[in-house]
């Protein structure tokens, strides 16, 4: 079992869940963590991470749609402190999201569903924080993190202790359904801030284009919106606008 890289000690997967903690129940798209054909001297078996069967896949319907998983029938609540860990947590590796970086300009994170200043102020729908796929990567990560420290944690104890093999099974599992309720949280938060946030920009220029009455300024936000990478959603918008105010004079 490899430990997933980490640069940062805000990485640590412990960081998001203390101890003690409760034992919900297993998770129920989630089978327990397989076990590696790996022994330790002292007789059990060391789990396989990532396990080779993950819950956190995101899926198609009939339609083409996106299904994020349900991977607990006991989720922590969507504003419990351990799962806004989860949504809030930005890794370093990936500083800015892809459009920010194409353009040069600044980026910033606050929840995971929830789009970038620039991305959301120019109306562009595919900020990556936004992005289920790229949640459903961060999330597995976290999860990996947490349970290689929980598995180095139990090994310790049961080695120090000189503990029943059988404790170490029975407690990665609680260990594993403890997270799976806290993700499964954090994908109900992220589900509620794609829904939020979704197409504000553009019912924003839309409003703001039909109260206006002088088709001089849309044609001056038309040609600003080209030179400031404004989303051809909103520019079309606003164009639809201009079109009305054309058939108008020419009527």
């Amino acid at each position: 079992m490899v430990p997933p890289s980490s640069n940062s000690s805000a990485d640590s997967g412990r960081s998001f869940f203390e101890n003690p903690r409760t034992a919900p129940s297993l998770p129920i798209a989630a089978n327990p963590v397989p076990i590696s054909s790996r022994s330790t001297p002292e007789g059990y078996l060391l789990p396989i991470l990532p396990p080779a069967d993950d819950p956190l896949v995101i899926t198609q319907d009939a339609r083409g749609h996106c299904q994020l998983p349900r991977v607990s029938d006991t989720p922590l609540p969507v504003d419990d402190a351990r799962v806004l860990k989860l949504v809030e947590h930005h890794p370093m590796i990936i500083p800015k999201c892809s459009n920010c970086a194409e353009m040069g300009v600044a980026c910033s994170f606050s929840k995971a569903g929830i789009p970038c200043p620039p991305c959301s102020v120019l109306g562009i729908p595919d900020c990556d924080w936004a992005d289920p796929f790229w949640f459903m990567e961060n999330l597995q990560r976290r999860r990996d993190l947490f349970l290689f420290d929980e598995c180095d944690a139990l090994v310790k104890a049961v080695n120090d202790n000189r503990l029943s093999p059988a404790l170490f099974e029975r407690e990665f599992k609680r260990a594993q359904a403890w997270f799976y309720s806290g993700a499964q949280g954090a994908i109900s938060r992220f589900m509620l801030n794609t829904w939020a946030t979704r197409d504000i920009a553009v019912c924003g220029y839309q409003a703001l284009a039909a109260s206006s009455s002088d088709p001089s300024h849309l044609l001056r936000f038309l040609a600003l919106g080209v030179e400031t990478h404004i989303h051809p959603l909103i520019l079309q918008v606003v164009a639809e606008r201009l079109q009305v105010f054309f058939q108008s004079v020419s009527s």
